[in-house]
């Protein structure tokens, strides 16, 4: 439970804690609260509750609850409100909270008030068995618990404890329909070209296995730094890699794409894609909306995704190798651009890329933010034992701060988030709590504003780059690092940098933040030479 003090909701706060059942946080911001709430049930694969007071307190949820819903992660939304005759009645901290949320969230319902007969008992738990019935099932995600109260509210009474009863779903033990296999297995031996595109996962073991069994027989993997897959046959570094294929196309296009139902990253893969018209693609998904990503959508498989392809990779028989060829080609071109490019180029966000991929720690779970970090880094090789997180189901810069510092509180390994200073300051009230572990740490790249719009096409070329895109400014975050308790680091070039890596992850009792200062405009200069000299000839 991450409790957000307030007046409505007190008798959730005086009910929760006493019940002896949860563990119970505090955390102020609603926003940060609920983004929190999202980097701990990522983390642990469980669900985690939200509780807040009513009126505008219940829209801070909003963001946290959108990434939840597009990342499919059980958040379980509980707000106070007033009780029905007082809405829309001038009546303080009072809004239409009910279905307020109802463009995110797989589920919600509104709570009887006052007193309770034994019906409204019985519905009451059942809505609630609903509501977790949704959180938890083959599409999870966010579910909007609202409940009403009347004064008084602080009153307190001793009940008797009673377990409400709980709707258990039945499962089927059989995860693979083995007709679709072999429905499946006769369309895939009509193809030769098989690219199957992994974005951002958890690498579980099976989709390891997947993954090795479908490149053995000849299938092109493609993954990418929130993938958390690597193999000496997986194709990483995407956006790197697929400027070898700009100005041939059709060497690229495959015969078969396969996808699953997480967020990819990389924009220049879907144009590829999208201009190239695959003959066919599955899409292993059981959502209720149809997701043509690619817009070449043939098949959309409902079902338990892994073990159903890993019974059909099983089976496959061994591609004729020349779309793999093409595309070891491929890596082994722009490896050796890559590697050229480094050892020349200037102090820049790249440089700083380059730099960290080679020092952080083993063990690490890194969190990328948004714009220009997570791109940054699909760019270079990291160590193997790293875990890569980021916010991609709606991609927004608000909450990196509060979701890598929830990951940090539940999670066995150190937490360092990597993100731009923009994405710092908005979020920095992810740091107005108690629940920072030692081991937590922050590196902000400063490049004084938001360095992505100097290198997309658009912005960069307008005089409004700089007060609007760019939202330039001369800020420091070292007071920020002082007031929430981090020690507090900093770099100008890249001889400092060096210098403070070895001491910045040294265990001093408390988190730490390293604040990096790069050239705005020569950034987006070097990352358009980049790409430019991976093209060359």
């Amino acid at each position: 439970m991450v409790i957000s003090p307030g007046s409505r909701n007190a008798p959730l706060i005086l009910s929760f804690p006493a019940s002896g059942k949860f563990h119970c946080l505090t955390i102020v911001d609603e926003r940060s609260a609920a983004y929190f709430a999202l980097g701990l049930a990522r983390k642990t694969n469980t669900p985690v509750a939200l509780i807040c007071t009513s009126g505008t307190a219940v829209l801070n949820y909003g963001p946290a609850l959108a990434e939840a819903y597009y990342q499919q992660v059980p958040l379980i939304a509980i707000t106070a409100d007033r009780p029905p005759e007082l809405i829309d009645q001038a009546d303080g901290q009072t809004i239409r909270q009910n279905n307020i949320f109802n463009n995110f969230i797989r589920y919600q319902c509104q709570l009887p008030v006052g007193k309770l007969s034994p019906a409204e008992v019985q519905l009451t738990n059942r809505l609630l068995n609903e509501a977790f019935r949704h959180a938890m099932g083959p599409v999870s995600g966010p579910v909007h618990l609202n409940v009403p109260f009347r004064e008084p509210l602080y009153d307190t009474v001793k009940t008797e404890s009673t377990v409400s009863s709980r709707v258990m779903p039945v499962r089927n033990d059989n995860p693979v329909d083995y007709s679709l296999v072999e429905e499946l297995n006769s369309e895939i031996s009509q193809y030769q070209k098989i690219l199957f595109l992994v974005g951002a996962t958890r690498g579980e073991s099976l989709l390891n296995e997947v993954v090795a069994l479908l490149a053995e027989k000849g299938v092109v993997v493609v993954t990418e730094t929130l993938s958390n897959l690597s193999g000496e046959k997986v194709f990483e570094n995407t956006d790197r890699l697929l400027e070898y294929f700009s100005s041939n196309v059709g060497a690229f296009c495959p015969d078969l794409l396969i996808t699953l139902d997480v967020p990819v990253l990389s924009k220049r893969i879907k144009q590829l894609i999208r201009s190239c018209h695959p003959g066919a693609h599955w899409h292993f998904s059981n959502q209720d909306i149809i997701v043509d990503t690619y817009q070449c959508l043939t098949r959309q498989i409902r079902g338990d995704a892994l073990p159903t392809l890993k019974a059909v990779s099983e089976k496959l028989k061994p591609l004729p190798f020349g779309y793999m060829n093409f595309w070891e080609r491929a890596r082994l071109v722009t490896t050796e651009k890559h590697r050229e490019f480094c050892a020349q180029v200037a102090w820049s966000d790249f440089k700083v890329f380059e730099m960290l991929s080679q020092s952080i720690p083993d063990g690490v779970e890194i969190h990328l933010g948004n714009s220009t970090p997570v791109r940054y880094a699909q760019l270079f090789e990291w160590k193997q034992k790293h875990i890569f997180e980021g916010n991609r189901g709606t991609s927004g810069i608000d909450g990196c701060v509060s979701t890598a510092a929830g990951a940090a509180f539940a999670g066995d390994r150190p937490v360092t988030l990597i993100v731009g200073d923009l994405s710092f300051l908005y979020d920095s009230n992810g740091l107005w709590h108690r629940y920072l572990p030692a081991t937590f740490r922050i590196i902000v790249i400063n490049n004084g504003g938001g360095g992505i719009f100097r290198y997309i096409p658009g912005p960069s070329e307008t005089k409004e780059l700089e007060p609007f895109f760019e939202a330039k400014g001369d800020y420091r975050c070292k007071g920020i690092a002082e007031t929430f308790g981090l020690l507090y680091f900093t770099a100008t070039n890249a001889d400092e940098l060096m210098n403070v890596l070895s001491d910045f992850w040294e265990d001093k009792g408390a988190p730490a933040l390293l604040e990096i200062f790069t050239p705005g405009p020569r950034n987006g200069e070097i990352l358009r030479g980049y790409f430019n000299y991976l093209r060359s000839d």
